[in-house]
């Protein structure tokens, strides 16, 4: 990146003032990311909706927010320590690649499943 380039990045950037704003951002973020819990939230509304106690209905989210943040807490450790290990250092752009392969790799299967171009693939 071009050092006047990555000045001109740093002076608009700002600090957080506090965790509200990050929460903000986080929830259409969930909703956009996780398309596939909204029928799992609406039933869990459902519930606390016919059982009648907001405290019941705070406590089926609350368990749901954990069950879905700690496998992203425990995955962003896991990369912390990976990234503090200087032995995979010399090795991260050939990770790099590899991952980015990979990800494309997987995209193409999924295009080769809906548009089945190679039918012995499409399962």
């Amino acid at each position: 990146m071009d050092p006047a380039a990555a000045a001109d990045l740093s002076r608009s950037c700002q600090t957080v003032g506090s965790g509200w704003g990050a929460f903000a951002l986080g929830v259409p973020f969930a909703v956009a990311v996780c398309p596939f819990c909204t029928p799992a939230l609406v039933v869990l509304l459902g519930i606390a909706a016919g059982i009648g106690s907001p405290l019941f209905g705070a406590t089926l989210l609350f368990a749901f927010a954990i069950g879905r943040a700690v496998p992203i807490i425990l995955g962003a450790a896991a990369m912390g320590w990976l990234e503090s290990l200087s032995v995979l250092q010399r090795y991260r752009k050939g990770f790099e690649i590899a991952g980015a392969v990979t990800l494309i790799l997987a995209g193409l299967y999924m295009l080769n499943a809906y548009f089945i171009v190679i039918p012995a693939l499409a399962l």
